[in-house]
């Protein structure tokens, strides 16, 4: 079944498996299949979602609130698509077979949610206030205009393999520069572990890059983020290591940052990505300052997304599109 399957829905499907063994549960139902529609992040189905306003953390807490946890973990790899999962991934084949080319996407998976109103997914759709007609009418705008623009070549076989984690000799020159910063800050706070928090600000200190200009855009300023750690954070107060570790959460970022690079075919982590990284996390320093400043993290992800749509092939594009940035008031 899943040979029909494009990548992007293949990848959605890895995301819902990881969704499921997160929440503890031994089989994935429709409402982790919604979550790794999300995850996935680079589909119709996902920008569809994040256009609206509706973000992973949000579609996670209205699954829990819904579903629960499990409590019945076992291996990713050992997890099955239940019933409803399957009827869904029918219906999405049958909605893939009225276009060309014959293959199941993503917003093909989300129209077969939307359209079983009893699944699981389409009730955490619900559960955050979505209009399911309206938004179907959203997404089928959204599908339209992707089909109208043409797809991009696949990424050169004869590439170099690629590493599978991050190290730092990935960045670019701006990530290069975030990560000094990053630790840079960490001292003048005092801390002894570089976190979320830490970078968060160095994205917005580097201000040559994607980030920087996203955060901005979105009403992001590097004083509100240092006085919010002043209050809530505060300064350390132990003798300073000479080498800085990584937090959990920081480390997690960077890897997520590297992921969200290799997807793009990008050989290096430029801010953009490292800005990616931050906003899959459902916890840590960072996201905490970012809802107690209350920055739309749907807006922000829409924004990073924007600029490598525009410019696919750059590791950092520039934001706002040129052409948009040179338009003349009226």
């Amino acid at each position: 079944m899943l040979s029909n399957f494009s990548a992007k829905a293949i990848e959605a499907l890895e995301r819902a498996r990881e969704e499921a063994k997160r929440l503890e549960f031994n089989q994935v139902d429709s409402d982790h299949l919604l979550l790794g529609l999300l995850a996935e992040g680079n589909g119709v189905a996902a920008r569809a979602l994040k256009t609206m306003g509706y973000d992973l953390r949000k579609a996670r807490f209205a699954t829990e609130q819904i579903s629960g946890r499990g409590y019945m973990g076992t291996d990713r790899d050992q997890l099955s698509f239940d019933s409803g999962c399957t009827q869904i991934f029918e219906a999405a084949m049958a909605i893939a077979g009225k276009t060309e080319p014959v293959l199941v996407d993503t917003q093909d998976l989300l129209f077969a949610i939307l359209r079983q109103r009893d699944s699981r997914g389409a009730e955490v759709l619900r559960q955050m206030q979505v209009d399911l007609d309206a938004f179907e009418s959203r997404l089928m705008e959204i599908r339209n205009q992707d089909l109208a623009c043409p797809t991009p070549p696949p990424p050169d076989p004869t590439h170099a393999v690629l590493p599978q984690h991050f190290n730092p000799r990935l960045l670019s020159e701006l990530g290069e520069a975030v990560w000094e910063a990053a630790h840079q800050m960490a001292r003048a706070f005092g801390h002894t572990i570089v976190g979320t928090e830490h970078f968060l600000i160095a994205l917005l200190a580097v201000e040559g890059g994607l980030a920087s200009q996203v955060l901005r855009e979105n009403g992001l300023t590097r004083i509100e983020v240092e006085a919010v750690m002043h209050r809530v954070i505060g300064r350390g107060s132990g003798t300073l290591p000479s080498k800085l570790m990584l937090s959990r959460f920081g480390e997690t970022t960077l890897e997520a940052a590297w992921s969200e690079a290799r997807r793009r075919h990008h050989d290096q982590v430029g801010t953009g990505h490292m800005l990616f990284g931050l906003l899959q996390l459902d916890a840590g320093g960072a996201l905490a300052i970012l809802d107690m400043l209350r920055i739309n993290l749907a807006g922000v992800q829409y924004d990073l997304e924007q600029a490598f749509d525009e410019d696919p092939d750059a590791i950092e594009p520039a934001w706002p599109p040129l052409q948009e940035a040179l338009q003349v008031p009226k």
